[in-house]
């Protein structure tokens, strides 16, 4: 898929993707839009939370979804070296997005690129790799029960074989612990 140039294009994506525009009336009056994808992520079996990034005037995007304890900044960043009183370090900085349609144009690329194009972002690796091992034990269970039940079933028609043949030995069982013998009839 090509790059998404236009705000007219982002806004078709988010309408072909169910991406909802679920901005409150402040929030639109102080220049901020948010998204909510129709994505969610699990945090254990009852901890369901949607995807939701807002753009702000300032010119920051983030993603503000419920789980996250402070929404975090998705803009590109920056290495900036600064020199204080003799002393020089590095800085990162974040790159605003001047416009909103800008904006909005990020957003798209960044929600297409992370959450669309990535097959493992809801299930990731290990949680595949688990399913698989989860699948794999037990289909083996499912097979050694069924070898089970065949010798299950082998034993049975040689007893009823010996039993009909009159050859059975007595069903008495003995075993040997310690030198001590143990009748288990």
């Amino acid at each position: 898929m090509a790059k998404i140039t236009t705000a007219r294009e982002a806004s078709n994506i988010f309408e072909i993707l169910g991406i909802k525009d679920i901005t409150t009336k402040r929030q639109r009056n102080n220049g901020t839009t948010v998204f909510e994808l129709p994505i969610s992520t699990f945090y254990g079996p009852s901890n369901k939370y949607p995807l939701r990034f807002a753009t702000y005037e300032a010119g920051y995007v983030r993603n503000v979804s419920e789980y996250n304890s402070s929404p975090y900044q998705i803009n590109k960043t920056k290495k900036v070296s600064t020199r204080t009183s003799g002393y020089a370090y590095d800085t990162i900085e974040r790159i605003l997005i001047p416009s909103w349609e800008e904006r909005l144009i990020y957003l798209a690329n960044f929600v297409i690129k992370n959450y669309y194009k990535k097959t493992t972002y809801l299930i990731s690796d290990y949680t595949m790799g688990t399913i698989k091992s989860q699948y794999r034990q037990a289909k083996e269970s499912r097979s050694f029960e069924e070898r089970a039940k065949e010798l299950r079933n082998k034993c049975q028609c040689f007893v009823n074989e010996m039993q009909s043949d009159g050859d059975m030995i007595s069903p008495d069982i003995q075993v040997i612990i310690n030198g001590h013998r143990y009748n288990l009839s």
